[in-house]
């Protein structure tokens, strides 16, 4: 018979209270390090103070975008999880039918070996002389019959206690979908509130792009800059040679949240996608690609490199020399070329192939 793994009785139940604690501590964490949006209504006057405040709105949009990507890929492998917990319940129920049937069957069988054996025995001992065609055989039929007697009890006691087994399992998988799908409640409850804050600041980044539009052309210029060219850029051999230019090839791209090609991207859809050149397979968001390869210090800074800004990191950008790298820098700009410092602060350098 198949071995059902369950949770383990009361210490399953205390681990998955830990980890629906500890996930309610994740989304408050998330939620705290988001920042309100209802106090940025201020506009600068400035062209310079007008171009800042932009920057510093898409920087923060850019982070909540980084963080509801995030929970959403957690609220999708919870609603997996929900859905493979169900499946295993379903199954251990199912089980446990079959064993009930097994056992049903089991006890119908020894019920008629024993009324051959027992009240109608010299019937059947007469009967079985009568058509044996010799004292072994008749012998022989005996003892099968009394086996099977003792065989069919056995099937009995063994079917029970599948089925206690089975429904344990089944009892357990139940409880552990009911508690995923707390989890998953709390994970949607978590995106709701920063989709919201997302939102809020859409609105506000579209005043200031209305501001913008008001630019003259060279004003305009600062913003939608492209940065260098790419046609300067020493493009080494082999999988890192392939995946910069790769990203090379996406200047002039579109940001857009969520995005990963092939028409925009968002910073770390374009660091994915290029990656997948190289079949590579990255993390979805930035801080989970941080955590990817080999650290690196700045003044060892070669192609291909990913270099990760702000804390908690939510910007990344691919190194394409000591000094400059290209990135998907935010909304309302272009996928560019731009001095490593210049993005932001450095929080971590990885290399994933050497």
């Amino acid at each position: 018979m198949g071995v059902l793994v369950r949770s383990g009785g009361w210490r399953g139940a205390l681990v998955r209270k830990v980890m629906l604690a500890a996930l309610g501590t994740l989304i408050a964490g998330l939620l705290s390090a988001v920042p309100a949006a209802g106090d940025e209504n201020e506009q600068p006057t400035t062209v310079a103070g007008l171009l800042g405040h932009y920057k510093d709105l898409s920087n923060k949009a850019e982070r909540v975008n980084e963080e509801l990507l995030r929970i959403q890929e957690e609220l999708e492998a919870k609603r997996q999880e929900s859905r493979g917990a169900g499946q295993r319940a379903d199954a251990a129920r199912k089980q446990a039918d079959d064993f009930r049937a097994r056992v049903s069957q089991a006890q119908q069988d020894k019920s008629r070996v024993d009324a051959l054996l027992g009240g109608t025995g010299d019937l059947n001992a007469m009967n079985a002389f009568l058509t044996g065609s010799s004292r072994d055989d008749v012998v022989s039929r005996m003892q099968a019959a009394s086996m099977a007697s003792q065989l069919s009890g056995t099937a009995a006691e063994q079917g029970r206690k599948a089925i206690v087994e089975a429904e344990r399992a089944a009892k357990d998988a139940a409880a552990a979908q009911n508690d995923v799908r707390r989890s998953e409640a709390a994970l949607q409850a978590g995106a709701t509130q920063v989709q919201r804050y997302r939102d809020e600041l859409a609105k506000q980044i579209e005043q200031v792009k209305a501001a913008i539009d008001r630019l003259t052309p060279e004003q305009k210029a600062m913003l939608s800059d492209n940065g260098d060219s790419a046609s300067t850029v020493r493009i080494p051999d082999g999988d890192v040679g392939a995946v910069l230019r790769y990203a090379l090839a996406q200047i002039g791209r579109p940001y857009v949240w969520g995005a990963v090609g092939p028409e925009s991207f968002d910073c770390s859809g374009l660091m994915m996608t290029a990656y997948r050149v190289a079949n590579v397979n990255l993390p979805r968001v930035s801080i989970q690609q941080s955590a990817v390869g080999q650290a690196i210090p700045r003044d060892q800074v070669r192609p291909g490199d990913m270099i990760f800004y702000y804390t908690p990191v939510h910007h990344v950008a691919m190194a394409i020399d000591g000094n400059r790298a290209v990135h998907a820098p935010s909304a309302g700009q272009n996928v560019k070329i731009a001095p490593i410092d210049s993005i932001g602060p450095i929080t971590v350098i990885r290399r994933v192939m050497n």
